[in-house]
């Protein structure tokens, strides 16, 4: 079993401390593959000490072994996923490749400062409600909703063209508003959309680039108008939003 191997068996007898740098590591490998102890020590929201300890618990020298166990395994595992894409069913060849794309557009589009702001809105707001229509966007919205409850964010989700309005009354510039859209947003949503904004409500658009309800925004965090994609897309942006909100 390789470094990785290792990090994912043992999170389920790591100590807390331990898990907490493995889990940080798996999902920073880029990150820790060149950074310093005390880099990595910041990161992981722990002691340079229990970086060393963690190294030397999973058979690693030092940081200096651990990065290089890491690259190694990460070359091999892209060999792997090489050899062994062309033996796939073509189905899943064009879903890998779909996944692929849809990540590395939304890694090029996603603005940081824009998920700065949103993280800073969302701890500091006095509520945070998310407007969604229609079959394609609601399971977004509710996944959003449910993505963001542990980490003590919780989304008042209005699915309702005429609640909106309502609700839209109600706000004002200590309330975030999230809407989400992937496709075309018909006139309940844009008009609720409006007068949120004329009410003083920071607003965040989950919608494609160029989008109507993007003008209405302070920031917009680009979704594919593809609901298949915009799920890929939108779990990245949590992820983005999750270590933000843990640093």
């Amino acid at each position: 079993m390789d470094i990785v191997g290792q990090l994912q068996e043992g999170m389920s007898r790591f100590s807390a401390q331990e898990s907490r740098v493995a889990a940080f590591i798996l999902e920073n490998m880029s990150f820790t593959a060149s950074a310093s102890i005390d880099e990595l020590a910041a990161k992981a929201g722990v002691s340079p000490a229990t970086i060393t300890r963690f190294a030397r618990s999973v058979g690693c020298d030092d940081i200096r072994d651990l990065r290089k166990q890491l690259a190694q395994a990460s070359e091999r595992r892209s060999t792997w996923l090489q050899d062994r894409s062309a033996a796939l069913p073509s189905t899943w060849r064009d879903r890998f490749d779909v996944i692929t794309l849809t990540l590395t557009h939304q890694l090029q589009h996603t603005n940081e400062s824009a998920i700065e702001k949103l993280k800073s809105r969302l701890l500091n707001a006095r509520a945070v409600h998310c407007f969604a229509l229609g079959e394609q966007d609601l399971p977004l919205a509710t996944l959003l909703q449910h993505q963001l409850l542990p980490l003590g964010i919780v989304i008042n989700l209005c699915q309702d063209g005429n609640l909106m309005r309502m609700v839209a009354s109600t706000l004002s510039d200590d309330h975030v508003l999230l809407v989400l859209a992937t496709g075309h947003a018909d006139n309940l949503l844009q008009s609720a959309t409006l007068q949120a904004r004329m009410q003083g409500a920071t607003i965040f658009a989950l919608t494609p680039e160029g989008h109507t309800l993007g003008n209405m925004a302070a920031e917009v965090l680009p979704l594919s108008s593809s609901p298949q994609a915009a799920r890929y897309a939108l779990l990245l942006l949590v992820d983005l939003l999750n270590d933000t909100l843990i640093a």
